[in-house]
């Protein structure tokens, strides 16, 4: 009798556990059948051919010589117990609720990752910190603390996109360039964003920038990076370029016919009438303070979806500078008071509505 010399290869056991545990399967690939077919194919593939089959009811392994005990790392509800199945794409959202849940900003605030605060020593989803990332240098090679775009990501590859189409072959080097950049793994660090704990890490006490990349030990951190450089007008910095980036977005957003985007209104009562409605972009012609701040809320009444509106004093908020180029690249903007910010299920225009309320936390006061 022909002893059996079917051996089993190692990659045979690697059907069971396999070595990429972040890899998953089809749903085809995790039946009973294709399982088995895999597992015959690797025990078949001996010097000598002989046909191999699994039982999984008999848990048995036949061969021209007669019958084996199968292993468990054969079976397929082992197996498909030990791989992760991949999870079938989302439709499109049906229903009311889903489809304002899909555009509504601060749902997709709250849904963003939690994130650590070393100065407040708080978690918080990422939305509500501003992310820094550590840079070198060009010419001094020094590390330096540098703002990151968590927040308007969509807007400026939406930008780009639309510069590059306009300048093609003057934008091709950049292009990659900035690529590369973007692919590299950078020390980040979290901190709320707030003026006033930019200003405090901005101030006297040294300990307070150095709990930014207190947690980031080991490999995590370059020994080139453990001091980056810091600037004094932090908070300046931060606040000129979200002020920039809502700005531009909104006279882009502005420029489109038919009110797309931007819906100018009369009067308060008007906005009731608006379709989409997202939040109140409103331009107060009066410089007295205590009127300027009056209305932080609009509410619509007998609205099901959007009966609760945020308004935005775009002169407190974006200030005067930023305000004069609004008034003066659009018109829009320039002849009009009141005006709606209708919301949209894209990426960049949620990304405009969590731009302004990031600007209205941004400045906003700690409460004493």
């Amino acid at each position: 009798m022909k002893r059996c010399t079917a051996a089993v290869p190692r990659c045979a056991t690697g059907l069971a556990h396999s070595g990429r545990r972040w890899t998953s399967h089809s749903r085809s690939s995790l039946t009973d059948e294709a399982l088995l077919g895999k597992i015959e194919a690797r025990l078949n593939d001996d010097k000598y051919g002989n046909k191999i089959k699994v039982d999984a009811k008999s848990k048995k392994i036949v061969t021209q010589n007669g019958e084996l005990p199968m292993s468990p790392l054969f079976d397929p509800k082992w197996i498909k117990s030990k791989r992760r199945q991949t999870k079938a794409r989302p439709g499109p959202p049906e229903g009311q609720f889903r489809l304002q849940l899909q555009k509504n900003p601060f749902a997709h605030a709250l849904a963003t990752p939690i994130r650590y605060c070393a100065v407040t020593k708080t978690q918080q989803p990422r939305y509500f910190l501003q992310r820094f990332d550590i840079v070198r240098h060009p010419e001094t090679n020094d590390g330096w603390m540098v703002p990151s775009n968590d927040a308007y990501r969509h807007i400026q590859r939406r930008n780009e996109a639309h510069s590059r189409e306009a300048s093609a072959q003057a934008n091709v080097s950049e292009a990659g360039s900035s690529g590369d950049l973007e692919r590299t793994p950078r020390v980040t660090g979290y901190v709320t964003s707030q003026k006033s704990v930019l200003d405090a890490i901005s101030g006297p006490k040294k300990r307070l920038r150095g709990a930014l990349l207190a947690h980031r030990t080991g490999m995590a951190l370059n020994p080139d990076a453990k001091s980056p450089v810091w600037r004094h007008d932090m908070s300046e910095v931060v606040l000129q370029t979200l002020r920039c980036e809502a700005v531009g977005e909104l006279i882009q957003r502005a420029a489109l016919a038919e009110n797309k985007f931007v819906q100018p209104c009369l009067s308060w009562e008007d906005i009731k009438d608006v379709g989409g409605r997202g939040c109140v972009l409103w331009l107060p012609k009066a410089t007295d303070a205590s009127t300027a701040r009056q209305h932080a809320t609009f509410d619509v009444a007998g609205a099901n979806y959007g009966g609760k509106l945020p308004v935005h004093d775009l002169n407190w908020l974006l200030g005067e500078e930023e305000v004069s180029r609004l008034r003066r690249e659009s018109h829009v903007f320039r002849e009009n008071e009141l005006l709606v910010l209708k919301g949209w299920p894209t990426n960049s225009m949620v990304e405009l509505h969590l731009l302004l309320w990031k600007l209205q936390g941004y400045l906003d006061a700690p409460s004493a």
